[in-house]
């Protein structure tokens, strides 16, 4: 197993893991072939990338696209999977969305689709994660703790989120089956900001309020569930109570 980085620095941080780590710029196709050079063709691809630039569509657009045809082309990977968002749906009514649901209409939300079709067209698969959390990524668990303001949009909007761990499970089982196709990985608890908030400082679920009235999107996991997977942390007081954050 090798995993390219993007920086020395990422490969300092990596220092000691039982894979070997490979520092490269993706986005320059020289650069990259020259650093991945003797390299033998890998059984699976997975391409794991975050821009630096914010939510700038054409730092999006070099840092999903370029890199993953830069990496296909020189791999040549026998699978790929490309780590998409599920910011690809743009639904803001509270409705349950799965992975036939509409899709697009935003700047970024089109490019990430621009780059999953990369994958799919190549007979691999794009996973829709939500948004991520786990050890030093816990802000908005830590602003409902803190009673302050809550991060990530409204109070009374959906928020769709993972655990760091059940993220990575989910790129393996898709990767390590070769399962073409889109997938959604995100828990078992889509939830309003404000009842999340408020389950987490309770350390108890909310009663589910019905959604009506609500803003955000409510999406399901049933497909990648469909595969064998399941979430270890289905909801976020399942990390708190086991201390996995």
């Amino acid at each position: 197993m090798t995993a390219l980085v993007s920086s020395a620095e990422s490969a300092r941080r990596l220092a000691g893991k039982p894979y070997r780590v490979i520092a490269a710029d993706a986005t320059d196709p020289e650069k990259l072939s020259a650093a991945l050079s003797g390299q033998a063709k890998p059984d699976l691809l997975i391409h794991c990338l975050s821009g630096k630039d914010g939510r700038n569509p054409e730092a999006y657009r070099t840092v999903y696209c370029q890199t993953l045809r830069n990496l296909r082309e020189i791999l040549h990977p026998a699978f790929t999977v490309f780590t998409s968002s599920t910011s690809v749906y743009a639904q803001n009514d509270a409705s349950e969305v799965e992975e036939s649901s509409p899709t697009g209409g935003t700047p970024t939300g089109d490019i990430l689709l621009e780059a999953e079709q990369l994958a799919l067209q190549a007979g691999g698969a794009a996973v829709r994660l939500g948004g991520i959390y786990g050890p030093d990524r816990a802000r908005f668990i830590e602003a409902a703790r803190a009673g302050e303001p809550l991060p990530f949009g409204a109070p009374d909007a959906f928020i769709n989120l993972i655990h760091r761990d059940d993220a990575a499970r989910a790129l393996f089982q898709v990767g390590s089956q070769r399962l073409p196709g889109i997938f959604n990985a995100v828990d078992d608890h889509p939830s309003r900001r404000d009842d999340l908030a408020e389950s987490i400082r309770r350390g108890s679920l909310s009663p589910a309020r019905p959604p009506e009235g609500s803003t955000g999107k409510r999406v399901r996991n049933r497909k990648l569930r469909q595969t064998g997977w399941s979430p270890r942390f289905p909801s976020v007081l399942d990390a708190v109570k086991f201390h996995s954050l």
